[in-house]
């Protein structure tokens, strides 16, 4: 009988324990997948203010920033957009083509750094960083008959 008490007693603090445990992990805050500020890329972001207003407004400052008219964009962006798309996920929505686009014509045109580029994009520094090669490999996939590369760095 001593035993059975003995054993009761124990499954009861288990039980509070494990109880415990539960309640805290649900109250423990979620792991961020997206920075609250790069969140706000959509509503608040170059691609999303300053571009667009340019384009519409001062088409000579839009050049210098892209190194390309608002057409010209628009022309390249229809030939690498189905080359880059990504899919969106559970967790966050997928950098769209026309940001990509936009980020690695500004690197070009200004040589700015990742960092810079973040805040002004609000797009991380390593997406950044993953994404400039896929988009280059679409530009010269596109334009690859425009495109003189000496034969020493071309891929055999």
């Amino acid at each position: 009988m001593a035993l059975k008490k003995c054993l009761t007693r124990v499954y009861d603090v288990l039980l509070d324990e494990v109880s415990d445990m539960i309640e805290e992990e649900q109250n423990r805050k979620k792991r961020l997948w997206v920075l609250d500020w790069i969140g706000r890329r959509d509503s608040r972001g170059a691609s999303t203010l300053l571009l667009k207003e340019l384009a519409a407004e001062g088409v000579n400052e839009y050049k210098i920033c892209l190194r390309m008219t608002p057409e010209k964009f628009d022309a390249l962006f229809d030939m690498v957009a189905p080359k880059i798309e990504r899919q969106n996920i559970q967790m966050r929505d997928a950098i769209s083509p026309r940001m990509m686009l936009e980020v690695i014509l500004y690197f070009m045109a200004t040589g700015n750094s990742y960092r810079t580029m973040q805040y002004f994009f609000r797009v991380s520094k390593a997406s950044i960083s993953n994404f400039i090669p896929e988009v280059c490999d679409a530009i010269y996939d596109s334009l690859g008959e425009f495109i003189k590369v000496s034969k020493q760095y071309v891929n055999k």
